[in-house]
């Protein structure tokens, strides 16, 4: 009887190596998979954190270990042309995007799911640390159980197609777990690991926008900060700067300065001293994505995430003219940020999301 065939994506972690360790154990015909986003100049690429010689020599391992056919993917025009321009776009208007979410959807998940299908495999898993469950005869997804490793949040723009077709066997586990079942394995390589926070294109000691301007070859104007309405310093880019900002602003104000808002059609960064003016309770997202049916969650109380890193606060949603809702939360959010993704969840399903306006 032959095994059913899937594919699991590989990056040179550990939580990819263990998810597809644990598969072959469950005694699925298992082919790995790596997409290569690397720029193809390797003048350009050759400080770029993800797939370096490193990451390819873990994979190198974990394939050899498990015994599993290994293909890699060039997928970097697709990237470059769905993530890193849009973002860049972004980052030009002072807006802070999430590029990762638009990645998972766009590049990851799809082009993923596009070799699997090619290859007759039925599932793709990946090490994420979240949850599918089957609700009412639809896929769910659910946080993850590790809540320092929660990553439902960068999944919620995943069609639905796409999450009934994918699966993440570590949602039900913890990053210390993963590391042990890595150690058991003698995956040496991916267990020793150092774990990478950074953005996957980005280049060691350079700010991610200031390598997308490179990358795109742009110059940026500068502009003025300004504080209780007068210029106290410049700088060199709105591309530089996000909502909420402390560290790096060089202003010299004898207290703490926090960026309210940047505008950039005059290059214009305002600054408070207040963190309380920070404070946002009402905003409006547009590009929603929802995983559910938004008619079941219009104006009931959910857990509404503003950034990854942030805790969830309990608010509402509201439908409004042209595909934008408006959001109220039950108290204020700091520094509710333009570009970045609120996402909504029932308790701990995700419901969908979108861009904050």
């Amino acid at each position: 009887m032959s095994k059913t065939r899937i594919v699991v994506a590989l990056s040179g972690g550990v939580d990819s190596a263990v998810a597809a360790a644990l598969m072959v154990e469950r005694g699925f015909e298992v082919i790995g998979v790596t997409l290569s986003l690397r720029h193809p100049d390797e003048e350009f690429s050759s400080r770029q954190n993800c797939g370096t010689l490193e990451d390819r020599r873990a994979i190198e391992e974990t394939v050899s270990k498990l015994g599993i056919e290994h293909h890699y993917l060039d997928c970097y025009k697709d990237f470059e042309a769905k993530v890193l321009r849009p973002a860049w776009e972004c980052y030009r208007r002072g807006v802070t995007p999430n590029p990762c979410c638009w990645c998972n959807t766009g590049i990851k998940f799809g082009e993923l799911i596009k070799f699997a299908h090619k290859t007759g495999a039925e599932k793709l898993i990946t090490g994420h640390y979240a949850k599918k469950v089957l609700v009412n005869g639809g896929w769910r997804l659910l946080r993850g159980d590790d809540p320092l490793k929660d990553q439902s949040y960068f999944l919620y723009r995943l069609s639905c197609e796409q999450l009934a077709f994918a699966d993440f066997p570590l949602g039900w586990t913890s990053k210390s777990e993963v590391k042990r079942l890595a150690g058991e394995l003698n995956l040496r390589r991916v267990a020793e690991k150092r774990e990478s926070q950074d953005a996957c294109f980005s280049f060691a000691g350079e700010p991610f926008p200031e390598t997308l301007r490179r990358l795109f070859g742009e110059e940026m104007p500068g502009g003025v900060f300004t504080y209780g309405g007068k210029v106290v310093g410049g700088h060199d880019g709105i591309h530089r700067y996000t909502t909420g900002q402390r560290k790096g602003l060089n202003v010299a104000l004898g207290v703490p300065a926090y960026i309210k808002r940047i505008t950039a059609a005059t290059g214009e960064i305002e600054l408070v001293t207040d963190q309380r003016e920070l404070e946002c309770a009402e905003f409006r997202v547009g590009d929603l994505n929802w995983q559910i049916s938004p008619a079941e969650v219009s104006d009931r109380e959910l857990q509404i995430q503003i950034r990854y890193r942030s805790p969830a606060v309990a608010g509402r949603i509201t439908a409004e003219p042209s595909g934008i809702w408006r959001v109220n939360l039950s108290s204020p959010a700091r520094a509710v940020t333009p570009g970045q993704s609120a996402v909504f969840y029932l308790d701990d399903m995700v419901v969908g999301g979108g861009i904050i306006l």
